[in-house]
């Protein structure tokens, strides 16, 4: 599949008692049929969502990644249960403000 290509990379910085974490940072890349950046700017700027910058960058990145594997793989009996409500969730995300009655 040809799509955006984009090099993810998760950093530890600290555990849960605010501790550094000494461990390497994990790297990979993706393709992603979106242009993933644009659309966190997007969301980002929705009144409706108020996540805050950052919970709503981590939001659209992980949302995008999943889907995209979803995609992929739709046939694969872990998305079964899945489709039809991650397909009314996207609907209504794109919908945007006002969109959930």
């Amino acid at each position: 599949m040809a799509g955006y290509k984009y090099r993810i990379t998760v950093a530890p910085i600290a555990d849960k008692h605010g501790q550094p974490l000494e461990m390497p940072a994990l790297s990979f890349e993706v393709e992603n049929h979106d242009e993933i950046l644009g659309i966190v700017t997007r969301l980002q700027g929705r009144e409706d969502l108020a996540f805050g910058p950052e919970k709503t960058a981590s939001f659209a990145i992980g949302l995008k990644l999943f889907s995209e594997v979803m995609m992929e793989y739709r046939k694969h009996p872990l998305f079964a249960p899945l489709r039809e409500p991650f397909r009314d969730f996207m609907q209504l995300l794109k919908k945007g403000p006002g969109a959930a009655g």
